[in-house]
């Protein structure tokens, strides 16, 4: 029985575990992959100089991101081969919340890009920006 239970404890980590890191994955390509204000520049009736300069904000978010991504992918690996010699539970751990780490690091960067976005509007659009990510929180 003792046995057994090990096995069971082990896959039900094993697919936390498997589960985490698809939702890990998603977040950064979801992050590559969709809208930005830059979709929605007619509607917010952007200057030509906002819109260079949005760009350039959304360009260095991108590049920080993707490296923020390869380091995932490196310590997604690393966990891997821990689960894999049956390492400690510490070392694990540590990786597990490295990764998260990673993750937060990730949003924070996004919500940084968002607020220094935020301030090359003017109110006008900025009230319209806020609708419009509104709107598309709830057709999701």
């Amino acid at each position: 029985m003792g046995k057994r239970l090990g096995y069971i404890s082990k896959l039900i980590f094993w697919i936390s575990i498997i589960l985490f890191f698809v939702g890990v994955n998603d977040l950064f390509s979801q992050t590559l992959t969709r809208k930005t204000i830059l979709d929605f520049k007619e509607e917010l009736k952007l200057t030509k100089e906002q819109e260079e300069k949005i760009r350039k904000i959304i360009s260095e978010f991108e590049q920080k991101v993707k490296g923020i991504n390869e380091r995932a992918v490196k310590v997604d690996r690393e966990i891997g081969e821990l689960l894999e010699k049956d390492a400690e539970m510490k070392e694990i751990e540590k990786k597990v919340k490295e990764l998260f780490s990673l993750r937060a690091e990730a949003v924070i960067e996004e919500l940084k890009a968002g607020r220094v976005i935020d301030k090359l509007l003017n109110e006008e659009q900025r009230k319209k920006w806020r609708e419009i990510r509104r709107g598309s929180k709830d057709s999701k």
